[in-house]
Order: structure tokens, then C-alpha cells, then sequence
């Protein structure tokens, strides 16, 4: 974990609370509690480390499950954000990289990040065999900013993109399709969560990928152990 691919994911899922007149200043993050909670494990460890301030990690019964998420209450960490440029409070249809970032290196990392919050990635049937074997990646968001920064950075380094528009609701949706789009995205930004190099370990290994199986099942396809109960809360 690095600074800027946590920038990524409280772009694409995190809030600033920022309250002076009550001295409140709070970075929030939500997941989902059975394929992110390595991950959330990952940022927990990088700010303890990186701020000697331990954050808040736990679970909350949700209306569609269960969420992990992480409440951090550290001025100066939070200060540091918003004088990179991160917004504070609401940020959902007008949220972008802030432009200092906006060079090669930085936004690998920060692309990496943004892919663990509001990426997916995953696999069409094609007519070759029964389980899907046809690989995508896509990214949602809200803001038409990101977009136009997504699609230009994606396009300058090589990738071929399809941009799905809103219909019915203000979602925007950034598609790479196929295994030469899958295989630079994993050369030159890759994944850090179990969730997504399970789901790229089945298919390199298969050929296809197994659908509607969760995290616990993938690692046991994978060879590497169980899950470790990981929603032990």
C-alpha cells in the first residue's frame, strides 16, 4: 500500500468529514465485509504505520449486508488530503484527481486504488466454451471529470476503452475488454485485493472463470488456504 493508491480508493469510496468549528476531522471508508476485508486490513496497516495513530476498523449490519469500514480521526493526516486536493464532504458528481497528481507514476497508483473502490472486474460467456472466459474491467462513477481524466490517462498509455453513458441513472461505466486489456492492465497497474487476483487467478489458471463464488471459495481454487475467517468481528 502507497499514499497515492489510497488516494485512488477515497476517490472512488471514501469521504472527508472536515468540521472546524467542532474540531472534527474524519476520512471514512466502506466495503464490503466478505471480499474487501483484506484489503481494508492493507489501508488499516498503512495508516497505523504511517501516522503511529491506530484507525477504527469494524463491521455494520447494512439494508444489503454487511460492510467493513474504516473511521480515521488524525488532523494532520487529513490536512495532508485535502492540501493534495481531495475534497471535503460531499464529492459523488463532481469528484476528480486532483491535477498535481496527474502524472504517469501517480496515476498507475492511484488508478490501482480507484479500481479496489469502484472497479469490477469480470467474464462474458463466449462461444468457445459453457463458463465464461471473456475478461473485463470496468470502472463506475458518477462524476464526468473522472471520466474525461480516466479515458485520456487510459488512452495515453496504450488501452483501448469503451465508455458505457447514464440511462436511467447518473452512473458512467469505463470498460477494457478482452485478455490484452486485462493482461496490460495487470503489467502496468495491477491488483492488491484477494477479490480481484482470485478471480485473475482462476481464469489464467482455467481458462474461464466460475461465476457467483465468493472470496472464501475462490482462495481454496486458488491453493492459497482458506479465507482465514476473515469476517471474524
Amino acid at each position: 500500500m502507497e499514499l497515492y493508491e489510497l488516494i485512488g480508493f477515497i476517490i472512488g469510496d471514501g469521504n472527508i468529514y472536515y468540521n472546524e468549528k467542532y474540531r472534527a476531522y474524519r476520512l471514512e471508508l466502506c466495503g464490503n465485509v466478505e471480499e474487501d476485508y483484506d484489503y481494508f486490513k492493507q489501508i488499516n496497516k498503512f495508516l497505523e504505520e504511517t501516522t503511529n495513530r491506530k484507525p477504527i476498523l469494524f463491521t455494520r449490519k447494512e439494508v444489503k449486508g454487511k460492510s467493513i469500514r474504516i473511521q480515521f480521526n488524525n488532523k494532520e493526516f487529513i490536512d495532508k488530503l485535502v492540501e493534495i486536493g481531495l475534497p471535503k464532504g460531499k464529492k459523488t458528481f463532481n469528484i476528480k484527481i486532483p491535477d498535481k497528481l496527474l502524472k504517469d507514476e501517480i496515476m498507475l497508483l492511484i488508478l490501482k486504488g480507484l479500481f479496489e473502490a469502484d472497479g469490477c472486474l469480470y467474464f462474458s460467456k463466449s462461444k468457445k466454451i459453457e463458463y465464461p472466459s471473456y475478461p473485463r474491467l470496468e470502472i463506475r462513477t458518477s462524476s464526468p471529470l473522472l471520466v474525461e481524466q480516466i479515458k485520456n490517462f487510459l488512452k495515453e498509455q496504450g488501452f483501448k476503452i469503451y465508455i458505457k453513458h447514464p440511462v436511467s441513472d447518473r452512473t458512467f461505466s469505463i470498460v477494457l475488454s478482452g485478455e490484452n486489456m486485462l493482461q496490460k492492465w495487470i503489467d502496468k497497474i495491477g491488483f492488491s485485493s484477494e477479490k480481484n487476483t482470485t478471480k485473475y487467478k482462476i481464469w489464467k489458471t482455467k481458462g474461464f472463470y466460475i461465476p457467483n463464488t465468493q472470496l472464501k471459495d475462490r482462495l481454496i481454487m486458488c491453493g492459497d488456504g482458506t479465507a482465514a475467517t476473515a469476517v471474524d468481528f
